[in-house]
């Protein structure tokens, strides 16, 4: 039962009560004037609060709501949002296009998906980028560039474009989609500027003198460090792929700003009370009304969705995303090549256009182990007294168990040092990878023996010492 509400902006302003019908009342029954005042006060209250459910049904209809009155006659104490076959990930495509008036195209620009870890509360956000040639679902024969799956088949049949857009990042990615959401250049400006703009901390300065604007181009600049973007220059920070400076002219680039964007528009509704502000929570439905495509939700998803970000909020005051961007360099450089045999700029699976293997394998290790394969390490592992055999065993194993790492072993360098260390040399950059390789060489020795006098080699050390031997009270040996 689909529960609907037939009530127009003009139907709720004739339903205030009229002040003469309250002044007859008034003079009828000689009422206190305080009275009669916190009445007229309180109407205008229940018929405000009536027009605010009003238009966000109306809105949220429009977006994909889907209400039914049982969702609130059924007492359910932790709504949940959907989840994969492993009842572990909420998996999001969001799509970004671009509908202005004087392009014709339907391309979809910005693809990326992200990932709830329900476990261990991470977010991980994977980009694939326009050039990537994929097989659109409606067409098995053929590849095309991704940005086109959903203008193909789009065109096909309307409604279809998101969908077989979603098969197609499911088959790449190796994962499942449970939501997606589609918005346009328009919804996108509206919506930052719904939080009144967010705060993003630029990498590199760059100049892109080729940014399109109309039917020309136009010159915008940013420079290195925090700052407040509103929605059109947060746009331009997103969108921008045309510079020369400090490698900030690719869609990979682009790709990775995108997700500072998410990310810090994602900070924005943690860091202030819009989660809990009728009016910011309106002002964000009403700026993606008519500029956003949306999966079916219910009611249940978005109550599970806001106390997800409340706990977030009141539990982990730290939190951060783990960003990933489908380009060359990705797995240690063994994932994608723009070698594919096509004219012009074009990437691909290196083991070949719709084999996508090792692209699934290394997606299921950085959703285990975001933090480490976001920090990407290099790892120099050293004989110091294990043996050179067993020390290189030992590696091999870690190359197995950590695929698409740079983990090589430096061979010896002591023979009689004893324990294991593991450290970092620059430990505030690499200080969550050094903690996930120390438990599972299981390890406390997170700092660099005295017997070190140099840097060594790689950003992570492993040092391999003999087993330590320990005498206890009756003089019997004991190994640790």
């Amino acid at each position: 039962m689909e529960f609907s509400i037939n009530m127009t902006d003009s139907d709720l302003k004739k339903s205030h009560v009229s002040k003469k019908n309250l002044e007859g009342k008034f003079v009828k029954k000689k009422k206190p004037f305080l009275k009669i005042l916190l009445s007229l006060i309180l109407v205008i209250a229940i018929g405000g609060g009536l027009y605010f459910v009003y238009k966000g049904y109306v809105v949220g209809k429009e977006i994909g709501f889907n209400f039914s009155p049982s969702e609130l006659i059924q007492k359910k104490k932790d709504p949940e949002l959907k989840k994969d076959s492993t009842n572990t990930y909420t998996n999001v495509l969001l799509v970004g296009i671009d509908t202005r008036k004087n392009t014709k195209l339907l391309n979809t620009d910005v693809i990326i998906v992200g990932s709830y870890n329900h476990k261990t509360k991470d977010l991980t956000m994977f980009s694939i980028p326009r050039d990537f040639w994929a097989r659109p679902v409606s067409d098995r024969t053929s590849f095309t560039k991704i940005n086109a799956a959903y203008s193909i088949n789009e065109g096909k049949k309307e409604g279809e474009g998101l969908p077989a857009l979603e098969l197609v990042v499911e088959e790449i990615l190796g994962i499942e989609i449970q939501y997606h959401a589609m918005i346009n250049f328009d919804g996108f400006t509206q919506l930052i500027d719904s939080v009144d703009g967010v705060y993003v901390n630029v990498e590199n300065s760059f100049t892109d003198y080729q940014y399109p604007q109309g039917n020309g181009y136009q010159t915008i600049s940013f420079k290195q460090g925090p700052q407040l973007m509103d929605g059109e220059t947060a746009l331009e920070y997103a969108r921008s792929r045309k510079s020369q400076q400090n490698n900030e002219g690719s869609d990979y680039a682009r790709a990775k700003r995108q997700q500072k964007v998410i990310d810090a528009f994602i900070d924005k509704l943690l860091s202030t009370e819009t989660l809990l502000n009728p009016s910011k929570l309106m002002s964000l439905l009403t700026s993606v009304q008519n500029n956003l495509k949306i999966s079916e939700f219910t009611l249940d998803d978005i109550v599970a969705s806001v106390n997800i970000l409340k706990n977030i909020k009141d539990e982990n005051p730290t939190f951060s995303t783990y960003s990933f961007v489908l380009d060359p360099t990705i797995g240690n450089y063994s994932l994608i090549t723009a070698d594919i045999g096509i004219e012009g700029f074009a990437i691909g699976p290196k083991e070949g256009l719709g084999k996508y293997t090792k692209i699934n394998e290394y997606v299921d290790l950085t959703l285990l182990y975001p933090a480490l394969y976001s920090e990407n390490p290099s790892v120099f592992v050293y004989d110091t007294g294990l043996g050179y055999k067993t020390s290189n065993t030992q590696t091999q194993e870690l190359k197995t168990k950590f695929k698409y790492l740079n983990i090589r072993f430096q061979g010896t360098k002591y023979s009689d040092k004893e324990g294991v260390y593991i450290y970092s040399n620059e430990i505030d950059k690499f200080s969550k990878s050094v903690d996930i390789l120390a438990k599972y060489i299981d390890t406390e020795n997170k700092i660099k023996p005295e017997y070190i006098t140099v840097n060594t080699a790689g950003d992570i050390s492993i040092l391999l010492g003999k087993e330590i031997i320990v005498e206890d009270v009756n003089n019997s040996d004991i190994t640790e």
